[in-house]
């Protein structure tokens, strides 16, 4: 037995990934206080670094790793679950986690049990870090919700924000505002002074528009140069002075190109939920009351106040 337990540490060693023997019977499963650490090996030391004697067992090393008590105790109902199926299952349990090291820097984790260790009670948990591939999935998360361009999100993102939304104001019934935004004349611009300029334009406009809302509104690129707003504000009229900010914004602002100076204004279409509107239905009538705004000739805000 001892033997067997000797050679099966011996191999722990040889590793590439992380590793921890754990210690504990059925009795013992949901207790993390009884559930020993009996090893670590070196991979573990490099990557992890905490020692044995300061982590004697699960419930020690969740609060070295997990200071933050509240935090804690979530993931210990996760812990308690993957115990549980150490015990209760033949095949691996995984879940990830985010793990504080001894070093202070936090990595990303893939957490595999593993009762196969063929010594009773004993089992084998390995972390294989991911903290690379979680960053590029991520960003690759980010590439398809963010306007490369403006750096704001995009249709797609905006979509889901707005079924979203849709089904909050369903269930409580509280509801919210839908702005379009469009840059009058902007292909003007990009005829006289060239896309790069129009570029320009479009990302200074976003920073205007961006500094009149709030960090829970919605600003998204719609396409071209329209931009739409999703504001958690149900009353149209306090949407309208907050959006008035942006608006303004724009029009005071001097643009430069070069030895060229240049003004901009924006038209807006404004609408809020109303009971049994869907993403397509508000979209519509948010467009609309863009579209009336641009008939007067532009430079102007249309609420939609019909019923």
């Amino acid at each position: 037995m001892q033997g067997d337990l000797d050679n099966f540490l011996y191999l722990l060693d040889c590793l590439p990934v992380a590793a921890m023997v754990l210690l504990f019977n059925e009795e013992q499963q949901r207790e993390s206080d009884r559930q020993k650490i009996v090893y670590v090996n070196k991979k573990y030391q490099q990557l992890i670094g905490y020692p044995l004697e300061r982590t004697p067992n699960a419930e020690a090393w969740m609060e070295v790793v997990y200071p933050d008590r509240q935090h804690r105790e979530k993931l210990m109902m996760l812990c308690h679950t993957f115990g549980g199926l150490l015990r209760e299952t033949e095949e691996i349990a995984q879940i990830r986690m985010k793990i504080r090291c001894n070093d202070g820097k936090e990595r990303d984790f893939q957490v595999t049990g593993d009762n196969r260790t063929i010594i009773p009670d004993h089992y084998l948990v390995t972390f294989q870090e991911i903290t690379s591939l979680t960053a590029e999935i991520e960003q690759l998360r980010q590439q398809s919700e963010v306007d490369q361009l403006t750096g704001v999100f995009n249709q797609h993102h905006l979509l889901r924000r707005l079924e979203a939304e849709v089904e909050r104001a369903e269930s409580t019934g509280a509801g919210f505002t839908l702005m379009m935004f469009d840059l009058d004349f902007f292909k003007d611009v990009n005829d006289h002074y060239g896309h790069h300029c129009g570029d320009q334009v479009l990302i200074t406009c976003v920073d205007l528009i961006r500094s009149a809302l709030s960090g829970v509104d919605c600003l998204a690129r719609w396409n071209g140069a329209d931009f739409v707003v999703l504001m958690r504000e149900d009353n149209p009229g306090i949407a309208r002075q907050v959006i008035q900010k942006a608006w303004q914004g724009v029009r005071a602002h001097t643009f430069c190109w070069r030895d060229s100076t240049f003004a901009m204004t924006t038209t807006v279409g404004l609408t809020s939920y109303r009971r049994g509107d869907t993403t397509e239905s508000i979209l519509e009538r948010a467009d609309l009351a863009l579209k009336r705004g641009k008939r007067v000739g532009g430079d102007f805000i249309f609420v939609d106040d019909s019923d």
